[in-house]
């Protein structure tokens, strides 16, 4: 895929809004990490300094830093537009004076793996500030509270898709649906959509859901041409193809036809 970016190469990077601008305790951020990850940190391996500690984290590298700004709005008022998950977003992060910067780089693992660890760091710093708002790879905004409650659970075989990845539902001019996902490039996998669609907003959701789980939970495949029946909707069967996408023709999506 020609626009798949090297996993190997990519930092990733995570924001935490702030209401009052202080980084988190380090033992306590490092027991909360622990017991979200099960993997602890060597404090040997940290180099802290007055807004920043760097380390390292189950092999790879990671950096918490404190940005005595706020995150810009118009970074943040199309993520909260979005959010229906979250209503309250763009009053809740909208006055931040201040943010958290997370990242993760390095070799060890797979897109999915880093991804998972940067939840969990990202969680443990926000447990321990005063957080206004996460903000996920640029383009998700959730509240810390249920960020954190998810992170508790996200593995690999439960990845928390709802924190990485939006699913977008809109309607055609014909009053079809359509789907498409933001996110799964990030994941080294190509964004879902759905061109149109008679089906309830729900059931496209679910199938769509079912199909990104699948493909990040295995590190599956989906090969151009072929027929998949995922979750909701075993007994169908979908044709699946590498086309360019609705919204970028220099970009390849999996299009799914489903009626």
């Amino acid at each position: 895929m020609a626009e798949k970016l090297s996993e190997k190469s990519r930092m990733l990077l995570s924001m935490v809004a702030l209401d009052t601008p202080s980084l988190p305790r380090q033992r306590e951020m490092f027991e909360t990490l622990a017991s979200l990850s099960g993997v602890a940190v060597n404090p040997k391996t940290v180099e802290a300094k007055e807004s920043s500690l760097v380390f390292f984290l189950g092999g790879n590298r990671a950096a918490v830093a404190l940005i005595p700004a706020p995150i810009p709005w118009s970074n943040l008022e199309g993520p909260c537009g979005i959010a229906w998950w979250w209503p309250e977003a763009g009053a809740r992060v909208r006055g931040n004076n201040s943010h958290i910067v997370v990242a993760l780089g390095g070799e060890n693992g797979d897109a999915v793996q880093r991804s998972i660890a940067l939840t969990h760091l990202t969680a443990a710093v926000a447990a321990h500030v005063d957080a206004a708002g996460i903000f996920w790879s640029g383009s998700l905004v959730h509240n810390p509270q249920v960020f954190l409650e998810e992170a508790r659970s996200a593995s690999q075989e439960n990845v928390p898709l709802h924190l990485w990845i939006d699913f977008r539902i809109e309607q055609n001019d014909d009053g079809t649906l359509r789907l498409f996902t933001t996110g799964m490039m990030a994941l080294d996998k190509m964004e879902i959509e759905i061109p149109n669609s008679r089906h309830e907003p729900k059931k496209l959701f679910d199938f769509a859901y079912s199909i990104a789980s699948y493909l990040l939970s295995r590190g599956a495949e989906i090969r151009d041409g072929h027929t998949v029946g995922v979750g909701c909707c075993e007994s169908e069967k979908v044709m699946a193809v590498h086309a360019p996408s609705m919204l970028d023709s220099q970009m390849t999506v999996l299009r799914l036809e489903f009626p």
